[in-house]
């Protein structure tokens, strides 16, 4: 029963998180009229970026999250996500989602995500650190891509999670 309960509670959680980030706008959530004035703050030569959220006061045992994009040629692009407690954590719970800005309806559009999970029993050295490192490969070209992430961490029926957002790069 439990185990139910706290699948509930962490599908919640990260439901709200999830439901913040789907319609951010690009850099602090700034509003930008138009695809010239994206592309002016978003320079085509940057091959990569990365957004950390930490915590602020709220947290006892999540400590940070880094999220990071990169460009990795011929239409690869590069996700690296971790997690950072405080101490060892009981879960951990890492969604990375893959935006590509729509020039017509002017907003990030979700083209795919990754899911990761991890649990205490699988590391004997203690659940401090759980890292994500992929490619989405094969994405199109000529346009603009982010991350958005969900980050969630359980220890001893508590949880707490970040939900950092990356800036777009351009993907040649």
């Amino acid at each position: 029963m439990k185990n139910l309960q706290k699948i509930i509670v962490l599908f919640m959680i990260m439901s709200l998180f999830c439901a913040i980030n789907a319609y951010a706008t690009p850099y602090d959530h700034d509003i930008y009229t138009s695809v010239e004035e994206i592309s002016q703050l978003l320079p085509k030569e940057v091959k990569s970026d990365k957004a950390t959220e930490e915590t602020v006061r709220r947290g006892e045992f999540f400590a940070r999250a880094d999220l990071v994009i990169t460009d990795q040629g011929n239409g690869n692009i590069g996700a690296m996500a971790k997690a950072y407690m405080d101490y060892a954590v009981d879960e951990v719970y890492i969604t990375v989602y893959l935006d590509r800005w729509d020039e017509e309806s002017e907003r990030w559009e979700q083209i795919t995500y990754y899911d990761a999970e991890f649990y205490a029993e699988d590391y004997p050295e203690g659940l401090t650190d759980p890292t994500v490192d992929i490619t989405f490969l094969n994405q199109e070209r000529g346009h603009y891509y982010r991350l958005r992430s969900v980050f969630s961490a359980v220890y001893d029926y508590d949880y707490e999670g970040f939900s950092p957002t990356t800036s777009g790069i351009w993907i040649e």
